[in-house]
């Protein structure tokens, strides 16, 4: 994302959207309310829309024997997208599906089965994953594709990682809706087509990509995404 911006510059133009005045005087009383609402916006953006430019992969490798492993580094379980093995010196990428049943675990919570070429994964607590069936050799890595989270965004010099007009935007046809303006319908839409215009162009001739998909994380299954697989018409 190249149209980010400070914090204190995003609060300035949702005023100015919103038709709200701009003497910072004036505004004291509405600055917390509008820093709250963009940091939201960038958050219900950052859940609802898949972005490509904050595509982020890690590799595990498996142990024999061992079939409880951390998450990687700057990973956690709502970021993975997909998951994905091969051998460790191999290029040829198979996808892992998620959701590991209780029969294929054994009493006890050891896997019901071992082999090698993992079949299913699944979350194991707050910051562990779970692979099935339990490795027999060295010889395999798993790996993540998911979404970068978001950085800080609540102090004056934080800067957005999304596109600054398109959390402004949004914040602004909150605060029109929330004060029943007439033109608030006509920001949304405004906000709407910005989003449309700004993932059609991020993926335009990309469309070889991998789509991170929302449930389950794996390619190639479950409906096709929006703005990524096609772009919605109003």
């Amino acid at each position: 994302m190249l149209n980010t911006d400070t914090l204190t510059n995003c609060v300035y133009a949702v005023r100015a959207e919103a038709g709200h005045s701009l003497s910072a005087v004036q505004g004291t009383n509405t600055v917390d309310v509008i820093k709250y609402l963009l940091k939201r916006a960038q958050q219900d953006l950052w859940v609802n829309t898949l972005w490509p430019t904050l595509k982020i992969r890690a590799d595990v490798a498996t142990a024999a024997g061992q079939y409880l492993y951390n998450f990687p580094a700057g990973f956690s379980f709502e970021q993975v997208r997909e998951a994905w093995t091969a051998q460790t010196s191999s290029y040829d990428w198979l996808p892992v599906a998620y959701g590991i049943s209780e029969d294929m675990i054994a009493p006890g919570g050891g896997n019901s089965q071992s082999g090698d070429n993992i079949q299913a994964w699944d979350v194991e607590g707050d910051a562990q994953f779970r692979i099935w069936p339990t490795p027999v050799s060295n010889k395999y890595t798993t790996r993540f594709i998911g979404q970068r989270q978001l950085a800080p965004f609540a102090v004056d010099a934080d800067m957005s990682t999304l596109d600054a007009t398109l959390i402004v935007l949004f914040t602004a046809a909150e605060m029109l809706a929330r004060a029943k303006a007439e033109d608030a319908s006509l920001k949304l839409q405004k906000a709407q087509q910005y989003l449309k215009n700004l993932l059609a162009n991020s993926i335009s001739a990309k469309r070889k990509i991998s789509t991170l998909a929302s449930s389950p994380p794996i390619r190639g299954t479950g409906p096709a995404t929006p703005y990524i697989d096609y772009i919605p018409q109003q």
